[in-house]
């Protein structure tokens, strides 16, 4: 663990950020960069002597990872990074399938040019982020800013335990597929157009075609692992 640690962090403290802000947004960002990998154990003292903190802040961390879903916790081995599944992948994919166009739909009587303004601008500075756990975090925003527009609280939350997750196969596609930024972005172009034409259909029809990009890029990449002839 020691080892798998070192270089993910930059030493003092930058900014003003807490302690544990500070182990929070570093795991997390190994994480969704994939330098920490599904199954990884994330061990508090090790992590608290690596980086120069107690485990209080450690294990505040570890607790909104795992809230995210990016970890597990266990009790008796401290947190493992969660490894992914093509089932489950399948399996939020086809329940985002289904909430997403009634959280569109809900949202959409709150749809503004200013909020497509901030939409599109987000758009932006996924074109020129300079890391995967930048971009899926961008992305993440992009979808977020029309969704949290609805006004309902437990469809929100359910689709909430579902994007969480989802972060990790979009980094996963990323890191698998260099073309994968591409056409996720052209994907964003695509719901971008549908808005400004005010067009209901079309965002839900793009935004679902756009989840599915993730899962094309996964399945194309795991039958390339999985008929890969031994060198």
């Amino acid at each position: 663990m020691t080892n798998e640690l070192s270089g993910l962090f930059d030493g003092p403290i930058p900014g003003r950020r807490t302690m544990h802000e500070y182990v929070y947004s570093t795991l997390r960002k190994a994480i969704l960069d994939g330098k920490l990998t599904g199954g990884t154990r994330l061990v508090q003292a090790d992590i608290a002597s690596t980086m120069g903190v107690s485990t209080t802040p450690v294990r505040e961390a570890l607790r909104d990872l795992a809230a995210e879903g990016l970890i597990k916790l266990d009790p008796h081995r401290g947190g493992i990074v969660h490894e992914l599944e093509f089932g489950e992948l399948e399996e939020i994919l086809r329940l985002r399938t289904i909430l997403e166009p009634e959280a569109i739909r809900r949202a959409w009587p709150h749809v503004t040019d200013e909020l497509i303004d901030e939409i599109e601008a987000v758009h932006h500075n996924i074109g020129t982020a300079s890391s995967t756990s930048e971009f899926v975090q961008l992305n993440d925003r992009f979808h977020r800013l029309l969704f949290e527009k609805a006004a309902a609280p437990r469809l929100l939350g359910i689709l909430e335990t579902l994007t969480a997750p989802w972060v990790m196969y979009v980094s996963a596609a990323l890191n698998q597929d260099e073309q994968h930024r591409e056409r996720a972005a052209n994907g964003h172009s695509e719901i971008l157009e549908a808005l400004r034409n005010r067009d209901l259909d079309a965002v839900i029809e793009a935004s679902i075609e756009h989840l599915s990009i993730t899962h094309r890029t996964l399945e194309v990449a795991l039958d390339l692992v999985e008929n890969a002839s031994p060198s």
